[in-house]
This record gives structure tokens, C-alpha cells and sequence, in this order.
């Protein structure tokens, strides 16, 4: 199993949507992290299911929320840079944060 590493910006994304989702509707932030919860737990077993897309970057797209967690595999780790709406613009996937 890897280990999971969430750099401070996509710990902050992840609040931010969490904060968005439950304003709009009780729980729905809760359910927000459940599904963020298990895409993380899949990438601790098999990180490697997913295609590079930016050089050693990957992507992970959440299923029920429009999504991405971006990482990038270092050794044993599955280092997360950014969890990010898909109606972002792109060159804000990716970032040393």
C-alpha cells in the first residue's frame, strides 16, 4: 500500500469544496468527502491504474462531483497536489503547492 501524502494546497481545495457544497445543502459536504475518502483509498492500493497526463502527473476523476485529484506517484507515496473542479482551467491542475 502507498502512503498518502495531501500537499497544504489540496488539503485547502478539499475544504473549499467541502465549505461550497454543505452551503448549499446539509450534508452534501459530508458526502463530498466520503467520495473523495474512497478515491484516495484507491489510490493508496493501485495509483498506477491511472495514465500520466501531464508529464509524471495523473488524474482521478470523482464520480458523483465534477472532480479531479491530481497526483503524482514519488517512490511509495501518492503525493496529491491539487483536488480541483473540472471547470477550472487547466493550467491550474498543476502546481508545486
Amino acid at each position: 500500500m502507498y502512503l498518502l501524502v495531501l500537499k497544504l494546497r489540496a488539503i485547502r481545495m478539499q475544504k473549499e469544496a467541502y465549505d461550497w457544497y454543505e452551503s448549499q445543502k446539509e450534508n452534501l459536504g459530508e458526502l463530498f468527502l466520503q467520495e473523495l475518502d474512497e478515491h484516495y483509498k484507491r489510490l493508496q492500493l493501485i495509483p498506477t491504474a491511472y495514465s500520466p497526463r501531464k508529464g509524471k502527473y495523473r488524474q482521478l476523476q470523482l464520480k458523483k462531483f465534477p472532480y479531479v485529484i491530481i497526483y503524482k506517484i514519488v517512490k511509495k507515496q501518492v503525493v496529491v497536489f491539487a483536488v480541483i473542479h473540472t471547470s477550472r482551467n487547466p493550467k491550474d491542475r498543476i502546481t508545486n503547492g
